[in-house]
């Protein structure tokens, strides 16, 4: 059972990705992307951001490249 700190933690780390990544990043190989949830570990320390990609394989490749690309600026946007 998770702590309703944790829940908080989590669905703050998916607004703020989300909008991170409609309104901030500027890589064109990132589109279609949905964050669905986020796993935060109970210590808080680490978080792991679940997406949906649109799109044929060969985007949706590509987009999670963009994504993994830009994990500095996300992981900044969170901190």
């Amino acid at each position: 059972m998770t702590s309703r700190r944790v829940q908080k933690a989590s669905e703050a780390i998916r607004e703020v990705v989300s909008m991170a990544i409609l309104a901030d990043l500027k890589d064109p190989r990132i589109e279609g992307v949905t964050v669905t949830f986020v796993e935060v570990s109970p210590d808080m320390r680490n978080a792991k951001v679940h997406v949906s990609i649109m799109g044929d394989d060969t985007a949706q490749r590509l987009c999670l490249k963009g994504l993994q690309s830009s994990a500095g600026f996300l992981q900044k946007k969170i901190s």
